[in-house]
């Protein structure tokens, strides 16, 4: 089979509905949505105006470029520590993004290349299987750039399996956590910076 793919999203994954998602070799779920970002683009950030947002871990780019479509003033920063992922991502947006977004694409590892206090929301799908073995050690190194590069009042929003716990690390690192949504499978957290 030859690389990159694309494949057209459901219909009932809110803006990104009948979207075209571009995937290079090596991508997590190349050939269709994963149910952990299907539960989050039915949950974006309620989000207006000029802000700096990061799709951090962001694979082929569909939730930095929902959440683009959903505020066209924000700035997003797609960041991943694979090439193929963040040129995945720079497909997906070009295809889909409106006219006149800005993105920044960064091959990088948990935000270590954004300035302190730089960014206004932080969007985060960790993934926790390294090969066969069950971790949570690449989502604790997200969690914490993530809570570095936030501004104060800035949010971290995180999916994941309800089993994982996330929300005890997040109220430990951010002194907070809510629980924004939920189903018998997945659960979308935010953290506040103060």
């Amino acid at each position: 089979p030859s690389w990159p793919r694309s494949y057209a999203l459901p219909g009932d994954v809110g803006v990104m509905s009948g979207r075209t998602v571009t995937n290079h070799a090596g991508i997590f779920c190349a050939d269709r949505l994963d149910i952990g970002t299907r539960f989050l683009l039915g949950h974006l950030p309620p989000r207006r105006g000029a802000e700096r947002v990061v799709d951090l871990g962001c694979g082929n780019g569909v939730v930095g470029t929902a959440m683009a479509l959903a505020n066209p003033e924000a700035e997003t920063v797609f960041v991943d520590e694979s090439f193929s992922a963040v040129a995945s991502a720079r497909a997906t947006f070009a295809a889909n993004a409106p006219d006149g977004a800005r993105a920044e694409f960064t091959v990088g590892d948990a935000l270590t290349g954004l300035p302190p206090g730089s960014v206004d929301l932080v969007v985060n799908n960790p993934p926790f299987h390294t090969h066969r073995a069950t971790s949570d050690a690449t989502a604790r190194r997200m969690f914490g750039g993530a809570r570095a590069v936030l501004r104060p009042g800035g949010e971290l929003w995180v999916v994941g399996n309800r089993h994982l716990g996330y929300h005890v690390r997040l109220r430990r690192l951010f002194g907070n956590c809510e629980v924004v949504a939920s189903d018998p499978k997945f659960v979308l957290l935010r953290a506040v910076r103060r």
